[in-house]
């Protein structure tokens, strides 16, 4: 009996994670992405060739952290790139775009993964351009996008940028107000790129 593409396709986020998809068959997944044959199932097929096939596969994967088409599939990468594969400081110059360019993600998809993403790199490496952008966001907002939910993400994203766990980052310690750990934090920030540009 043979399977429907259908079937397949809401098959393969399962099957990428439970580790039943063969190399050679994340070869012909990665080939059928890298030559367009895979439709509007583009983030379900890339899924499972991250996944599946990890790291080996990061050209391909980077190809599609700009993809305006599908917000989405741009978070995808953003969010394997940064946060799984820990390369990200490769792709800063994209994840800048990103951050700068909300107004082509109306679901806020990519722009919320780039802002998770910058945080990862900022993590693992210090970069003056990144963390004055999320200060400027947390700070700011989004001008005529300006909205609360950014920058409480991008205050708490800061949060990891300067070295707190993922845990850590989520929430102030107890019996400190959020107003006052947010204002620590975007202190901290400024700060430290202070302290870049005397460096400098």
């Amino acid at each position: 009996m043979t399977v429907t593409r259908d079937k397949y396709v809401r098959q393969l986020a399962a099957r990428a994670k439970d580790g039943t998809i063969a190399p050679h068959e994340v070869e012909e997944i990665a080939q059928a992405v890298s030559e367009g044959r895979v439709g509007q199932d583009l983030y379900q097929f890339l899924y499972a060739v991250a996944r599946a096939g990890g790291p080996a596969y990061e050209s391909l994967v980077a190809k599609y952290l700009i993809h305006p088409e599908d917000p989405e599939v741009s978070a995808l990468a953003v969010q394997v790139l940064t946060g799984h594969w820990r390369v990200g400081a490769k792709y800063r110059k994209q994840i800048l775009e990103l951050l700068g360019s909300p107004d082509r993600d109306m679901s806020d998809d990519a722009f919320m993964a780039a802002i998770s993403g910058a945080g990862e790199i900022l993590h693992d490496r210090f970069d003056v351009e990144l963390l004055r952008t999320l200060l400027k966001l947390a700070e700011e907002g989004r001008g005529e996008y300006d909205d609360e939910i950014m920058q409480r993400l991008a205050v708490e994203t800061i949060a990891r940028a300067l070295g707190a766990t993922h845990a850590e980052s989520m929430r102030p310690p107890e019996d400190v107000a959020r107003a006052t750990w947010s204002e620590g934090l975007l202190q901290a920030a400024r700060d430290r790129l202070n302290e870049a540009a005397r460096q400098s």
